[in-house]
């Protein structure tokens, strides 16, 4: 219990660090302080359209987040969930197109499972080449950023380019491969039901498998796992796979719930934020569902407050790195104490 108390503490004192540095910047701008945070609130939270938004923001969050988090509890870091969120995408849009004289009510889900397909594939290359070479996979999964933006941006403006739209955008994708939606009046779409499917499958698997507790001996211990039998290669490669495959998953439900269509800039920086829902969530579902959550209702209100009062852009990148820190410090503080 007083652990718990512990960890709410210390991230209390994060957002309101972030929230005093954004009554600061509000109050510089000459704004009402009350009134834009009512303003954050109710965008994010008090409306059935608000709340619709923040799930919606919340879906790719958390599966990056999960993503990344899967991979550090192997020892792993997953720097390229960007371009892993394309490569689902990009391939569940190509199935879509493909068939999309189909009509039949299985290509939604089947598109699904190509793009967490493509995710896992476009890991596969950095899992190998770590697994068996050594290869470290940060640089790999960093460079495979830029293959699948450059993928991206040939695709969005080339062979299956809208025309008549006049930007880097698709042709839209056939109404049998759209996931259904929530609520079509806020704009609400069932991948969040995805989403939190696959956090309580990545727990369960963690936590109540024998690969489960292979993942977890090999991030605590390599050389320790090795020595105990497992096969730490073959671990090493299903796990950066696994990682890619909820990356995938989430470019696939981008492009068949929300957006009906692959473009560029599909995610904006969905993979960054991932590693920092994953360090506040001490990398476990359940600390990643709830930092994820908090992180789209930080997004979609500091959307609102830049309607409303005029707050730049960078600014939610400016609270998500106050709290971060806030956080590090605590930490900090207390291993210092220890």
């Amino acid at each position: 219990m007083r652990n718990a108390l512990a960890e709410i503490a210390k991230y209390a004192f994060a957002f309101a660090v972030a929230a005093l540095a954004g009554a600061v910047l509000v109050a510089v701008m000459r704004g009402d302080v009350l009134g834009a945070y009512r303003t954050f609130v109710w965008s994010s939270l008090g409306t059935a359209g608000g709340f619709a938004q923040t799930l919606n923001k919340m879906c790719p969050l958390l599966l990056g987040g999960l993503a990344v988090g899967l991979a550090l509890r192997g020892g792993y870091f997953n720097i390229g969930v960007d371009g892993q969120i394309y490569a689902g995408a990009i391939a569940a849009t190509g199935v879509a197109l493909a068939l999309e004289t189909v009509a039949n009510p299985a290509l939604a889900p089947f598109a699904v499972v190509v793009g967490v397909l493509g995710g896992a594939a476009f890991a596969a290359i950095p899992a190998v080449l770590r697994a068996w070479w050594s290869v470290n996979e940060i640089f790999v999964t960093v460079m495979l950023n830029f293959v699948a933006v450059f993928l991206t941006e040939y695709l969005t403006t080339g062979p299956w380019n809208d025309v008549m739209a006049g930007e880097a955008i698709t042709r839209l994708i056939p109404d049998a491969a759209k996931l259904p939606m929530l609520s079509v009046r806020a704009g609400s779409h069932v991948g969040i039901f995805l989403a939190l499917a696959s956090a309580v499958l990545v727990w369960l698997v963690l936590e109540r498998t024998r690969w489960g507790f292979e993942v977890r001996a090999l991030g605590d211990n390599e050389r320790a796992a090795r020595v105990a039998g497992i096969r730490t290669a073959w671990v090493t490669a299903a796990v950066l796979v696994a990682s890619g495959a909820l990356a995938g998953l989430a470019g696939a439900i981008e492009v068949t719930a929300l957006h009906h269509r692959l473009i560029l800039g599909l995610t904006p920086g969905y993979g960054i934020m991932a590693i920092l829902i994953a360090v506040l969530g001490k990398a476990r579902p359940l600390g990643i569902l709830a930092a994820s959550f908090a992180m789209a209702i930080l997004l979609v209100g500091s959307d609102s407050l830049q309607r409303s009062v005029g707050l730049p852009a960078s600014a939610a990148l400016v609270f998500q790195a106050l709290i971060v820190l806030s956080v590090l410090f605590v930490d900090a503080k207390r291993s210092v104490r220890a």
